[in-house]
C-alpha cells in the first residue's frame, strides 16, 4: 500500500504550485522536529520561570510557560524542509495538551527520542510498517503497566501536589486541589480574573443557571435583590407564559400537589400571565397560598433546551409546551416537579434537589459521562456537556483570580484551566510517578512482551519503544545538572514504582510520599500522542507541500 499524504480534496492544492518531497521526505520531518525539540527539551523539569514575549503587532507582552503555547507562536522554520516536521510536532503537541493540559514538553522528548531510534533501524534496514506495528504493540504494553502503577488521590493535598507540576503557584495550587478534592472528576470550573492581587474561590451548591427574574415583587430580599423558596412546586415551560387562564391553570396545579411555593422556569412571563403571579405573590403572607419566583434562563437554543431536560430529570416535572403532552393551560399537579430548596441572585438560579431524585438521576450521569469521555477534546459540545454535567452532580465552583497586570493575570488565568484538566484527570485515573519516571519503570513489561514476539521487525520496533521510554527521565536529570544520568536511570529501573528522581533534593525518592506525583491519563495521552506522531514520521514515503501554505496560529 503506498504510504502518500495528500491534502483533502476540499482544500485547494490542487491549483497551488506544490513542492513533492518524496525520496528523502523521512529526512525533512526529521530535521524540523528536531529543530523544534533541541528548543523546548531544556524546559523539561524545573525551569527558571516562564518567558515573556513581546508581540509587535499586537503590541502586548505574552506569557510563553508551556510547550503548547510556545510552539504555537511558531509559524514556520523559514524552509519547507524544516517546516514539514516541525509543524507536525507542533499540532501535536498543540493538540495533547488541549485535551490533557499538560505534557507537551515530554511527548516531545519520548517523539524525537523514537524517531531517532526508528530513523537508525529503518536505515539499517528494518521494515517500516512492521517497526511501527512493534511500537503501537508496545505503547499498549505500556499504557497496561501504568495503569497497574496508578495509585488513587488520598485526599486534598496530594491533588495540590500534581497541580505544582504545572505550576510554579504554590497558593493557586493548594485552592486548585481543594477545589477538585471538593467538587470532583465532574466539577465545572468558572474563573473570574480582577485588576488586582486576589486568590479566593466560592463553592455553588446545586443546578446552577443563569437567569433573569421576571418582576422585581417576586423578591423575598429586595434591598439584596435576592429570593429563596422552601421545598417549592416546580413548573417548566418551552414557551412564554403571556395568558392570564394559563398562568391559573399553574397556580391550581400548584396548589393540588399541596407545596407553599412555586418556580417557574420558562422562556419569558409577561402581560396577563404576569400580572396574575404578581397578584397572587403579592397577597398578605397569612393569606397566600403561595410565594412565587418566575425567571426566564438566559441560555437559547439547544442549551436552553437541556437545561430544560436536566432540570426535568432533577425535579420530576413534565416539560410544558411544544417539547411536553400538555401546555400550561392543561397543567395538571402530576405535571409539576418538586425541589428541595431554590435560591435566586445576582442573575443565577440554584436548585438543590431533593434526595430521592439523585437515584433517578445517575443513568443520566453515567451517559453524559460517557459521551464526555468518548468526544474530541475539542469538540464545540464538550463544554456544554461539561456544564450539564456539573449540574445535575453539583459540582460548581468559582476560582477567583487577580495580579498587578494583565500577563500576570493571564498566566495564572492559563496555568489554572491547564491544572484544572490535569486534576480531573487525577480523579478519574489516579496518580504515578513523576518526572518521567512512570515511563522508566514502564521498561521492564514493554522488553519482557518483545521477547515474546516471535516476528523481528515487530519485536525491534517494541524495544525502541522501550529505549525511548528512559528519554523523558534523561532529559529531566540532564537539565537538572547530573553528570551521569545513567547511574540514577539504572537505580531507578531497579527499585521501580513508586521511586522517582527529586531535581530539587538530587535525591531518589518515594513519589508517593514526596508528592512527585503525574495524572496516570496525561502519561497515558502523552505516550500515545508520540507513539502517534513518531509512526506517522517513519511511515511517510511522500507528502505534498504548498509553496505558499497558509498560516495560522490554531494548528
Amino acid at each position: 500500500m503506498p504510504r502518500t499524504h495528500r491534502p483533502s480534496r476540499s482544500s485547494t492544492a490542487v491549483t497551488r504550485p506544490a513542492i513533492v518531497f518524496q525520496p528523502d521526505t523521512r529526512r525533512h520531518f526529521f530535521a524540523g522536529m528536531v529543530t523544534l525539540a533541541d528548543m523546548l527539551a531544556p524546559t523539561l523539569g524545573p525551569t527558571g520561570g516562564p518567558v515573556l514575549n513581546f508581540d509587535a503587532a499586537r503590541r502586548k507582552v505574552e506569557v510563553l510557560d508551556d510547550a503548547a503555547t510556545t510552539l504555537r507562536r511558531i509559524l514556520g522554520l523559514g524552509s519547507p524542509e524544516l517546516d514539514v516536521g516541525a509543524m507536525l510536532l507542533r499540532s501535536t503537541v498543540w493538540r495533547l495538551e488541549q485535551q490533557v493540559g499538560d505534557g507537551g514538553a515530554t511527548a516531545v522528548v519520548l517523539l524525537r527520542a523514537l524517531v531517532d531510534e526508528g530513523m537508525r533501524q529503518i536505515t539499517a534496514g528494518a521494515n517500516a510498517m512492521r517497526l511501527n506495528d512493534g511500537i503501537r504493540r508496545a505503547a499498549a504494553v505500556a499504557v497496561a503497566s501504568l495503569r497497574t502503577q496508578s495509585r488513587p488521590v488520598t485526599g486534598e493535598r496530594s491533588l495540590a501536589a500534581v497541580a505544582r507540576t504545572v505550576m510554579q503557584d504554590d497558593d493557586l495550587a493548594a485552592v486548585l486541589g481543594e477545589m477538585s478534592y471538593l467538587l470532583g472528576a465532574d466539577g465545572h470550573l468558572q474563573i473570574e480574573s480582577y485588576v488586582a492581587p486576589y486568590l479566593e474561590r466560592q463553592y455553588l451548591g446545586g443546578a446552577h443557571y443563569g437567569a433573569e427574574i421576571n418582576s422585581m415583587y417576586f423578591y423575598s430580599e429586595p434591598e439584596r435583590k435576592r429570593t429563596v423558596l422552601t421545598a417549592p412546586a416546580v413548573a417548566l415551560l418551552d414557551k412564554p407564559l403571556t395568558e392570564a387562564t394559563h398562568a391559573v391553570a399553574l397556580l391550581e396545579a400548584a396548589v393540588a400537589t399541596g407545596r407553599k411555593a412555586l418556580l417557574i422556569f420558562a422562556p419569558d412571563v409577561a402581560g396577563a400571565a404576569l400580572n396574575v403571579l404578581v397578584a397572587n405573590h403579592m397577597q398578605p403572607e397569612e393569606k397566600r397560598k403561595l410565594a412565587i419566583l418566575a425567571v426566564k434562563p438566559k441560555a437559547v437554543g439547544d442549551e436552553r433546551r437541556f437545561a430544560l431536560q436536566d432540570l426535568a430529570a432533577m425535579t420530576g416535572a413534565a416539560v410544558l409546551g411544544e417539547l411536553g403532552a400538555r401546555t400550561a393551560q392543561s397543567a395538571r399537579a402530576e405535571d409539576l416537579g418538586a425541589a428541595q430548596r431554590v435560591e435566586f441572585g445576582d442573575k443565577n438560579l440554584v436548585l438543590t434537589m431533593e434526595g430521592a431524585r439523585r437515584s433517578v438521576i445517575q443513568t443520566q450521569i453515567a451517559d453524559l459521562s460517557s459521551r464526555l469521555a468518548h468526544l474530541p477534546y475539542d469538540d464545540e459540545e464538550r463544554p456544554v456537556l461539561t456544564r450539564r454535567l456539573a449540574a445535575l452532580t453539583g459540582g460548581i465552583g468559582i476560582l477567583k483570580i487577580g495580579a498587578h497586570h494583565q500577563p500576570a493575570r493571564d498566566l495564572r488565568r492559563a496555568q489554572a484551566e491547564r491544572a484544572w484538566k490535569v486534576l480531573s484527570a487525577v480523579q478519574r485515573g489516579g496518580v504515578v510517578a513523576g518526572g518521567g519516571a512512570a515511563l522508566l519503570h514502564c521498561q521492564a513489561a514493554v522488553l519482557a512482551a518483545a521477547d515474546q514476539e516471535t516476528e523481528a521487525d515487530c519485536a525491534l520496533g517494541m524495544r525502541v519503544l522501550a529505549q525511548a521510554l528512559a528519554a523523558p527521565q534523561r532529559q529531566i536529570l540532564t537539565n537538572g545538572g547530573v553528570a551521569a544520568p545513567a547511574v540514577y536511570l539504572h537505580q531507578l529501573a531497579e527499585l521501580g514504582a513508586p521511586a522517582a528522581y527529586d531535581v530539587t533534593t538530587a535525591t531518589v525518592v518515594d513519589a508517593q510520599q514526596r508528592g512527585l506525583l503525574d495524572a496516570a491519563d496525561v502519561v497515558a495521552a502523552v505516550l500515545q500522542a508520540a507513539v502517534s506522531g513518531a509512526t506517522m514520521l517513519l511511515s511517510t514515503d511522500t507528502i505534498v507541500y504548498h509553496r505558499k501554505p497558509q498560516q495560522s496560529l490554531t494548528p
